[in-house]
């Protein structure tokens, strides 16, 4: 049987590794940061501007976790022989999503732009893991891989200055939209071709210092996902409104709750340390225990700073929860970390699905 670790060397295949990893970096911040859970984060200022959209977050916040289901499915059927393409519709599909919500004036146009806009996270994601381990030395692909998972971050910080900035609802979407395309393009472009044989290898399997496994069970980490998924969509989709109703927060400074947000989230670039200290398995449960403090704290605090403490514990453990995820996938199947990055991100998807759904602010 052919060995698939034979076809990794430590030398990059592409001319430029860095500057894919840094369009990398950006479309992640783009399609999660901005176009996803942007919707959460500018909806209080637009519907101050547009009254009519006022009951619509909770529709758009299900519609939008649910697209990113049905996106994650497909791309995890194509990325192991098509990830530029998925990586190029990502970019796209986020950026007329975005049009989309900068022009919507009703309840039923937000709901269907935020739609299409959350499918592009969810082809994103699954894309970028063979991508980037094709392109990367194997020696720091775990590294990669939670550098630009942290995108999300940088995207986060990206929004909330804009809003900062401008009161204008048009202007953050429009910036989004662009963004979004002009990241998926450069990607496209700087990704090295896939193998022409579905032999060859769509991962590189789990990063130096993390035991090589193989077909091991992923129910429970399946399971563990969609758990933290529930949990993480109350702050996603209702965390701004809530500071602002219980600490009396004026919504034109909204905008530093996910600037804090983004900040912790920049520690999700220690993930792959945290990941080869302990296990995949307790660096997310470690994670997930910041997630709870954190939720709790913002859905019970009527004080703003510690709302805010409490912002950035979210963002630095979600971000490092969700990088776990990729590096746990590719430790489960060394042989395809796309797909099953695929399917852990399907799963913390279904539970922001059903988060956003039976949860309320």
């Amino acid at each position: 049987m052919l060995k698939r670790s034979l076809h990794i060397t430590d030398a990059p295949v592409t001319r430029s590794p860095v500057a894919l990893v840094v369009a990398g970096v950006v479309l992640i911040a783009a399609t999660y940061g901005m176009a996803r859970f942007g919707v959460g984060l500018l909806h209080p200022q637009m519907a101050a501007v547009r009254p009519g959209l006022d009951g619509a977050l909770g529709p758009a916040g299900t519609a939008q976790f649910s697209s990113y289901c049905l996106a994650v499915l497909v791309a995890g059927r194509l990325v192991r022989t098509r990830a530029r393409a998925v990586v190029l519709a990502a970019g796209l599909s986020a950026g007329v999503g975005a049009l989309g919500l900068m022009l919507a004036h009703t309840p039923l146009t937000f709901t269907a732009a935020a739609f299409v806009a959350g499918a592009g996270a969810g082809l994103a994601s699954p894309a970028l893991v063979p991508v980037l381990d094709r392109a990367v030395p194997a020696r720091r692909s775990g590294l990669t891989q939670a550098a630009v998972n942290s995108g999300t971050a940088v995207g986060l910080i990206a929004v909330g200055a804009v809003v900062l900035i401008t009161r204008a609802v048009a202007t953050p979407w429009l910036l989004v939209a662009l963004v979004c395309v002009g990241a998926g393009l450069a990607v496209h472009a700087l990704a090295p071709r896939e193998p022409a044989s579905d032999a060859s290898p769509a991962a590189a399997g789990p990063p130096p210092g993390i035991p090589r496994t193989s077909r091991l069970p992923m129910t429970l980490p399946w399971l563990l996902a969609a758990a933290t998924g529930v949990v993480s969509a109350y702050v996603w989709t209702y965390g701004p409104s809530v500071v602002v109703q219980d600490t009396g927060l004026d919504t034109g400074r909204i905008g530093w709750l996910w600037v804090t947000v983004g900040v912790g989230g920049l520690l999700g670039v220690l993930t792959s340390r945290l990941v080869e200290l302990t296990s995949p398995a307790r660096a997310f449960l470690l994670c997930t225990v910041g997630l709870l403090l954190a939720t709790a704290a913002v859905a019970l605090t009527a004080q703003l700073w510690v709302a805010v403490l409490a912002l950035a514990l979210f963002g630095a453990a979600y971000m490092a929860l969700s990088g776990t995820l990729i590096l746990w996938g590719r430790v489960l199947r060394p042989e395809d970390g796309g797909q099953a990055t695929a399917w852990l991100f399907l799963a913390l998807a279904v539970g922001q699905a059903l988060g956003a759904a039976l949860l309320g602010p």
